[in-house]
């Protein structure tokens, strides 16, 4: 069978318009709130946001359901200001697991996450914590014998 120009023309056009529709219906909401990205979290719709934070950005996005949980890809996107100090791990990123229907800031629950990006915050909040406890030794050690002194 041969098509026609004017066949072959509305063939095209259908493709085109099946493409656009699947491309539309499957492409995540870009959501300019977080308003917006919470809905689509609590459903575990795909979406996308950016959270402008004054110690850093965060990427957001929503990659679907896992098992009874929403899976979210979060990045960092750029560290501004901090005492972490992790502008280094610029662009790496966690896959953050939480329970379908709820609805929180994905980066700030490590416990539900996984991936370089959060290696990379725990290894600095560790590395941190013996930084201080280093410099703060002799006052530690001066308060606990006085603790059981009062014992």
């Amino acid at each position: 069978m041969y098509l026609g120009k004017k066949d072959s023309v509305i063939v095209v056009l259908l493709v085109i318009v099946f493409i656009s529709a699947v491309y539309l219906t499957l492409a995540p909401e870009k959501c300019g709130t977080f308003d917006c990205f919470q809905e689509n979290m609590v459903k575990c719709s795909a979406a996308e946001h950016i959270n402008e934070e004054p110690e850093a950005s965060w990427g957001y996005k929503i990659l679907g359901r896992e098992g009874n949980d929403c899976e979210i890809e979060v990045t960092l996107l750029q560290a501004k200001e901090g005492e972490l100090a992790i502008s280094e791990f610029q662009g790496h990123s966690m896959s953050c697991f939480y329970p379908i229907g709820t609805s929180a800031y994905p980066h700030q629950d490590l416990s539900l996450c996984h991936g370089r990006l959060k290696e990379d915050i725990q290894g600095r909040i560790i590395s941190k914590l013996h930084e201080y406890l280093l410099d703060n030794l002799i006052d530690i050690e001066k308060e606990f014998r006085e603790a059981l002194n009062d014992i």
